[in-house]
């Protein structure tokens, strides 16, 4: 038990009284002959008391100890001796040679005050590096470590990634601390940081993989860990996954500190990729959900157990929430490739006053403004990065209305790398020269990562849809998506109307005159209960969209609307081409033909009888709601010939799984 005693206690003679015989018993799990250990024991001195003291512990629990009447001296005995102790166990045949802060090392480690034993993967941990930097390339070498167990059947990875949340909040606290020597801070739990120096920061930010044992853990659990990492940390340095000397994981290791995205290419042109990137368009007619698709998809992605239980809200809440690996934009006419990739952009800077209060300052003292220049990354560029810096993820671009850009000329080069086979660690990976790369980076190939996926929209029945060329069409999957009637349902009210039939005969009359492109899709009508909101409906979305697609011959709006002279409800005005004129000039032709005049065609300027809509009212709606009912209701009754249905059905269309 003298290895439990050792990393449990806080005292510094019975550390080192222990150490030696708790050696022995890692000896027991670790062979000599095959293992290395070394040993950290770090003790507070009295100047981690005072800094502690003064600048780490949190000013809300340090007035608390103060109001109780303790000092820097009580504080420093229920600190107890030991800051933390760290075995680390490494590989003697790591490489060619070994260094004990090499490659994957088992660490063992103990924080008394926090009351937990780390177990875990680490890797190299030199006093100068920042430890957020370190901590992500922690992050990437789990990544790889993860995928080569995995890929060789060993199991999955041990633990967990290491956080901020560990060595600044009490991510690694078994059980939340609140009270310090006695004295009670809550509302208020202890953080590391309220008891750890920077040096624990930046040894805690190297692990690779890390889990968190409660201090009371037995012996047998405790070899039962050590064991099934001990597997792990030897498979991995045998096969030293990816790389293939000392020298080679170093250099990748320095470039991850310095470029964590070109490490991450590096990495993954090394490592094969089986994934599947998604390249993808929905297309379809207006109001058909073809963006909900696409978010809905984009979630999927991200998170694969994902189901909005058909809650089309919380496919865009959840999209919402995943804004580091989700991203939304919409294509236009003016956008190009500097918007969405890269291109240099003038900015103004104030020299000198950050430091300062800019509005408590007088205008004749207030520096000058300097025009610069500054390298601007757009939206697919940062998705690029994030990508590569996190390959365990999957990052989605949402792009609406995608065929409303020039796409050849947003996207540029890169549409060359969208292909799956030629993203990075594919089988022919194509990178191409950024125009502005970073003066810090190292590498300004750029790669597309296979785990950022490209999902579009396309409306139908946009007139510049020939515009998307062959380029495109090869490297993207088009998917339609049609209207759908059967998720549309009556109206509550009496009489009652049918929306999906009302849209199947709309549908089907609008394919007859023009193609199926131009359809109106259910989204028009999805949350239409009563007769009122359907009337409001087809009064402001569909007509005015049936006057742009029958612009110069609106006369076959009548067809779709089934408006006619002997109809007794009709949605625009009627009067006859003679009772027009005589409206307009006060005689009737036969007169104005004794003066020269002519007939000649031209087109019908229809005009929405304000029984079915009046705009000008005071709350626009109709004037005679049982008129303009009966308006829709002639459009049902012809749907159930258009549908075959008799008039038995009473108006009814056949249900159909929902594709949407």
């Amino acid at each position: 038990m003298a290895l439990l005693d050792l990393l449990r206690s806080n005292r510094k003679p019975t550390c080192e009284a222990e150490r030696t015989n708790a050696l022995a018993e890692l000896s027991r799990i670790f062979p000599e002959a095959e293992w290395g250990v070394d040993t950290d024991f770090n003790y507070y001195t009295q100047a981690n008391i005072d800094n502690l003291w003064a600048h780490e512990l949190r000013r809300g629990i340090k007035n608390k100890l103060e109001a109780a009447g303790l000092d820097k001296t009580d504080y420093g005995t229920w600190l107890g001796d030991v800051h933390f102790l760290n075995i680390g166990i490494y590989r003697k045949n790591l490489f060619e040679r070994y260094r004990s802060n090499a490659g994957w090392r088992i660490t063992l480690m103990s924080l008394p005050r926090a009351g937990a034993i780390l177990v875990g993967l680490a890797s190299h941990y030199q006093n100068a590096q920042n430890h957020n930097k370190l901590g992500n390339v922690s992050n990437l070498l789990f990544d790889i470590a993860s995928d080569a167990l995995l890929d060789d059947s060993m199991g999955p990875m041990y633990g967990r990634k290491i956080s901020n949340i560990d060595w600044d909040q009490n991510g690694l606290f078994p059980t939340p601390l609140s009270s310090i020597a006695g004295v009670s801070t809550d509302p208020d739990v202890v953080f590391l940081k309220d008891i750890r120096t920077t040096t624990l920061k930046k040894i805690l930010a190297s692990f690779i993989a890390i889990k968190a044992l409660p201090s009371s853990v037995n012996q047998t659990a405790l070899d039962r860990e050590l064991m099934e990492l001990s597997a792990s940390a030897k498979h991995l340095s045998e096969e030293v996954y990816p790389f293939e000397g000392l020298e080679e994981f170093e250099a990748f290791r320095s470039l991850a500190l310095q470029d964590l995205a070109a490490a991450g290419t590096r990495l993954l042109l090394r490592k094969k990729s089986s994934t599947r990137s998604i390249v993808r368009v929905y297309y379809g007619p207006p109001g058909t959900g073809k963006t909900l698709s696409a978010v809905r998809e984009a979630v999927k992605l991200v998170e694969p157990n994902f189901d909005d239980k058909g809650n089309p809200t919380t496919s865009f809440e959840k999209f919402n929430d995943y804004r580091d690996q989700c991203a939304f934009i919409t294509f236009h006419p003016s956008l190009q490739y500097e918007d969405l990739v890269e291109s240099i952009r003038p900015v103004v800077f104030d020299d000198d006053i950050s430091s300062n209060n800019e509005e408590d300052m007088p205008n004749e003292v207030l520096p000058p403004s300097q025009l610069r220049y500054k390298v601007h990354e757009g939206l697919l560029l940062r998705m690029i990065r994030r990508a590569l810096q996190t390959p365990g993820k999957e990052f989605v671009v949402v792009v609406d209305e995608i065929n409303r850009g020039d796409v050849s000329r947003i996207l540029g080069p890169l549409i060359s790398t969208l292909d799956s086979d030629k993203r990075v660690g594919a089988e022919f990976p194509i990178g191409i020269e950024l125009q502005y790369p970073r003066a810090e980076e190292l590498e300004s190939r750029l790669f597309m990562p296979p785990n950022l996926h490209l999902i579009g929209t396309m409306n139908s029945s946009d007139r510049n849809i020939a515009l998307v060329d062959h380029a495109l069409r090869r490297r993207f999957d088009f998917i339609q998506i049609p209207p759908n009637p059967s998720l549309l349902r009556s109206t509550t009210d009496t009489p009652s109307i049918n929306c999906g039939l009302l849209l199947q005969t709309v549908n089907a009359r609008i394919e007859h005159l023009m193609d199926a492109d131009h359809c109106i899709g259910h989204g028009y009508f999805v949350d239409c209960d009563s007769n009122l909101k359907v009337i409001e409906r087809l009064a402001t979305k569909v007509i005015p969209l049936l006057h742009e697609y029958f612009y110069g011959n609106e006369g076959l709006m009548l067809m779709v609307l089934g408006d006619s002279a002997s109809q007794t409800a009709n949605f625009f005005k009627l009067d006859p081409p003679e009772k027009q004129f005589e409206k307009l000039f006060g005689i009737d032709q036969d007169v104005a033909s004794a003066f020269g005049y002519r007939p000649h065609t031209t087109p019908r300027s229809l005009e929405i009888d304000p029984r079915f809509w009046n705009a000008i009212r005071t709350i626009p709606g109709p004037d005679d709601e049982a008129y303009a009912v009966n308006c829709l209701l002639k459009l049902c009754q012809s749907g159930s010939v258009v549908s075959g249905n008799s008039d038995d059905d009473n108006g009814e269309i056949n249900e159909a799984p929902a594709a949407v």
